[in-house]
Formats: C-alpha cells, sequence, structure tokens
C-alpha cells in the first residue's frame, strides 16, 4: 500500500540509547574490550571508528565492519536497555521493534542478527537482537520549501551543503516524488548527521 507521508527519525542524534548500558563489544579481529570504569567507553581503533561513521551516515557495511558479539558487564545497568539501543556506536533494536522495521524495504541493508552475552563471553542472553544495517540513500530533501531547518556549513568531502532538521513539527520538510519510490529506509544526504560520509 502506497502512502504520501514521510517520517523523519531523529534516532541516531539520541545519545541517551547508549548511555551507560553495561555492555562491552568484542570487534572482528580485536580481542573483547575490558568492562567499562566508570562506564567511559575506551578509545576505538582507526577501522571500528571508520565504520561507525559510516553507519550513522546510512552506509551497507559488511557484516565484519559491526560488532561481532556483546557481554554485559553490568546486568542492573543492560536492564535499562529500551528496545532501540545503541551497540559500540550502531543502532540496536530488540524483537518488537525488529518485528516492525521487517516489514520495511531497507535495499541493500537490512537487520542483522546479533549475540549478546552474559559476563562469561560464552551464555547468550535471551534476545533476539538486531543490529540495523541502512542500505539506502535519496537525494530527497527540497531544503527551499522546508521551514524550521538550519543550514549547518558544508561537507569538506562532498561540498554538500547540510542542514540541521532538529526542532520540527509536522510538514515542516518537503521532499521530492523520490521519497515515496524504492525503499522504505533510507538515508538523505546533506540533512543533519552527526558524522561524515
Amino acid at each position: 500500500m502506497m502512502v504520501d507521508q514521510v517520517w523523519i527519525s531523529e534516532v541516531l542524534s539520541n545519545g541517551d540509547l547508549g548511555n551507560k548500558l553495561g555492555i562491552r563489544q568484542k570487534w572482528y579481529g580485536e580481542p573483547w574490550e575490558a568492562p567499562y570504569v566508570r562506564h567511559i567507553v575506551p578509545k576505538k581503533s582507526e577501522h571500528v571508528r571508520a565504520a561507525i561513521f559510516k553507519h550513522f551516515a546510512g552506509h551497507t557495511l559488511k557484516r565484519e565492519d559491526l560488532p561481532e558479539a556483546s557481554a554485559v558487564y553490568s546486568m542492573s545497568n543492560f536492564k535499562r536497555a529500551k528496545d532501540v539501543f545503541f551497540v559500540g556506536g550502531f543502532l540496536a533494536v530488540k524483537a518488537p521493534v525488529a518485528d516492525v522495521l521487517a516489514k520495511f524495504d531497507f535495499g541493500a541493508g537490512g537487520l542483522v542478527p546479533y549475540t549478546i552475552y552474559e559476563t562469561d563471553e560464552k551464555t547468550p542472553l535471551p534476545g533476539p537482537f538486531y543490529l540495523v544495517n541502512f542500505g539506502s540513500f535519496k537525494s530527497c530533501f527540497l531544503h527551499e520549501l522546508s521551514a524550521n531547518i538550519e543550514k549547518i556549513g558544508v561537507d569538506q568531502q562532498t561540498g554538500q551543503t547540510r542542514w540541521s532538521l532538529r526542532y520540527l513539527d509536522d510538514g515542516d520538510i518537503a521532499v521530492s516524488a523520490e521519497a515515496l519510490a524504492g525503499t522504505d529506509i533510507w538515508m538523505c544526504p546533506g540533512a543533519f548527521s552527526y558524522c561524515r560520509n
């Protein structure tokens, strides 16, 4: 069923979804992170940092660019995790949200099954859990017809103007007809994000 509405999410800008969740990551080719001291996240390798930037920009990532697994070091903190949360800088969801997202076309991306272990790094927690792997771009944002947006600069790599889409009301954003074609979930270059492509 085709609809003529577009919903914009600012979920990637909500850092509270990953704040002090009591989990640590295992990255492909790297050892397990140690439990965080005072929940201070350890420095990431350049490979991991690059993958996080690409994730926030909406690129489809290979499985080995995503976290391999997580382990809980503070169950009381992890119990605070909502149905949408961050795993080492990557958007993750629990089954209720995954059931909704699975109905939509991600293009080349999708939901990636993900394991979170107990402290022992061997016993899986009951899930399921999924990482969100974005997979599509559309250049459909019409800034000249939009309201309550702010020019925040120019991307030095692409030369494209970047716009902040914070503090919006329904109907503030205008998009071209391209928004209704193709995939259901996409990123729009130039719309505000915290990271560069």
